[in-house]
């Protein structure tokens, strides 16, 4: 279990709720989250969904999504974050964890700034940070540059709901300014 993502769900969530990996591989954290009361799903290329194309769960929508170690692999990284926004409920958070272009260990081309633009519209609250982490994996021991990302899905149609009601604010001073017709007496 990614014990980041663990601390992460003890210090945001409250109650126990359904979660959704996206490139879940053996399914540890999904069965971690089982095992904590939670209702979650894991799907990856094994079980097959192609995270290269925008996938969404019948069983939508989440508390959580999170993926770990999977953005650096894809060259569609948005239909990723796409996934994750359109599988979220409203206020419902997205963790990620990535490898940063700085590590050595890896093939990555993300830095903070190409994944808070992915992250631009559709969330809020987005904090990314890039920490270093120490694998101790067999046959690995050597360190990483991580990119971890928290968001929390914001309104579907936020600039759609914004732009109406410039539109419904200049509408409504236009009517105002109109003169009265008269009836005829």
């Amino acid at each position: 279990m990614n014990v980041y993502l663990k601390n992460f769900i003890r210090q945001t969530f409250e109650n126990r709720g359904k979660a959704l990996d996206l490139g879940a591989g053996g399914m540890r954290d999904v069965a971690w989250l089982k095992r904590g009361g939670w209702r979650a799903w894991g799907v990856d290329i094994k079980t097959g969904v192609d995270l290269e194309n925008v996938y969404l769960s019948p069983d939508r929508p989440f508390d959580l999504v999170f993926s770990n170690y999977v953005l650096h692999k894809l060259r569609n990284r948005r239909n990723l974050i796409e996934t994750a926004r359109r599988n979220l409920k409203k206020d419902g958070w997205f963790f990620l964890h990535t490898f940063d272009r700085s590590d050595k260990n890896s093939s990555s081309a993300l830095t903070v700034a190409t994944v808070r633009s992915l992250l631009r519209s559709g969330f809020k609250k987005v904090s990314v940070r890039k920490f270093l982490l120490y694998d101790n994996e067999p046959g690995h021991k050597h360190w990483h540059v991580i990119l971890e990302v928290r968001a929390q899905r914001s309104s579907e149609n936020k600039k759609v709901r914004s732009s109406l009601s410039r539109l419904v604010s200049k509408q409504v001073k236009k009517n105002q300014r109109a003169p009265v017709p008269r009836s005829p007496s």
